[in-house]
């Protein structure tokens, strides 16, 4: 924590900003380890403070050390709080994270602030955030394992019958059981036609023969998420429903392949993408193919065919490819992968080659 917030320091030295409020709740766990649900962070060139209620009052002095607890009353709030710092510091210029200030929120900044220059800053922590030390990855990488086993209890389960909802409510509870905080994320299964749907949240469908189910679905551990793709076949597949399963598969592993520090992430994308294209389905893969996780289920860098980020040792990024043709099936497989010097580190253990129930 100590050298997260030193390198928040580091920046307002360099831009020769006197402090920086910072109000996103998870980019201020990520700097200081707080984990309730509210707080302002306030970081100066040297020193700092944290601004919580009553609530978390006894929390933040067992979970935070680096800066100093404020507490927020019917007296103290963040704008009367930092009207008095700035004269106490003699505050020139301060920062704060435009995408967390509503309008009623900077206005406040504002009228607390006058005649000083107020500086909005885009993504500062959310850059830190990108790459991953080995803690971090250790917390992926237990997430992840949670899911893949909850995963491996449902596929026992099942059957014709069974809507998608008593399936992804199975796998809730087994991720519960098995040491998940809460689910990444609003647990997609989607079967038939369905599959073709992206993000087609469990419904009421029941699950019929001779179809595809596609599973996705994450645990949180310690506040670090995971994220994970599986399509399943119930049934006996046509030559059509495996030569899309296998274009998709393949998608995946070239684009595994490809993935090291240095490399662009658009590269990556326009790997898989082509693969997708080349067999004549580029119509029905319209999302990008990856994207960051860590505190966040959806995290810096994308790997899309906008993306620009160069991938560092450390990242951990998805990388899953999808077709979905509309009104009759979809596929979609998702891996969890750790970016490395000459070759990406798969965090999965679960198989996927299509499964067969």
């Amino acid at each position: 924590m100590n050298a997260r917030i030193r390198e928040v320091q580091n920046k307002l030295n360099k831009e020769e900003i006197d402090g920086i409020v910072i109000s996103n709740i998870v980019n201020i766990r990520y700097l200081t380890g707080f984990t309730g649900s509210t707080a302002e962070l306030v970081l100066l060139k040297e020193g700092g403070y944290i601004l919580v209620d009553s609530r978390y009052w006894e929390q933040v002095h067992q979970e935070v050390d680096m800066v100093e607890p404020v507490l927020i009353n019917s007296d103290v709030n963040l704008f009367s709080f930092l009207k008095d710092l700035s004269k106490k510091e003699d505050f020139k210029r301060v920062a704060f994270e435009g995408q967390s200030f509503n309008y009623f929120k900077y206005k406040k900044l504002i009228e607390s602030l006058l005649n000083i220059e107020l500086i909005p800053v885009e993504n500062w922590v959310e850059e830190m955030r990108m790459v991953k030390d080995d803690n971090e990855i250790e917390k992926i990488k237990t997430a992840l394992k949670i899911a893949e086993k909850a995963f491996e209890e449902v596929l026992e389960i099942i059957k014709p019958g069974i809507s998608e909802r008593d399936l992804a409510i199975e796998l809730e509870y087994q991720m519960a059981k098995k040491g998940s905080e809460k689910i990444a994320f609003d647990t997609i299964v989607a079967s038939g036609p369905r599959a073709a749907l992206p993000h087609g949240k469990a419904s009421n469908k029941k699950i019929y023969g001779n179809e595809f189910i596609v599973f996705d679905f994450g645990a949180v551990y310690e506040g670090y998420n995971s994220d994970i793709t599986r399509t399943v076949y119930i049934g006996n597949p046509t030559e059509e429903e495996l030569l899309v399963y296998n274009i998709v598969f393949e998608a995946q592993k070239k684009a595994e392949e490809v993935i090291k520090e240095g490399i662009e992430s658009s590269f990556v994308d326009k790997v898989s993408r082509d693969i997708i294209q080349e067999n004549g389905y580029g119509n029905y893969f319209g999302h990008g193919l990856g994207h960051g996780v860590g505190l966040e289920i959806h995290e810096f860098p994308r790997l899309s065919p906008k993306g620009n980020w160069i991938l560092k040792k450390n990242m951990v990024v998805t990388v899953e490819p999808g077709i979905y043709i509309p009104g009759r099936f979809g596929v979609r497989i998702e891996n969890m992968v750790v970016v490395k010097e000459e070759k990406a580190t798969i965090l999965n253990s679960f198989t996927n080659e299509l499964i067969i129930v």
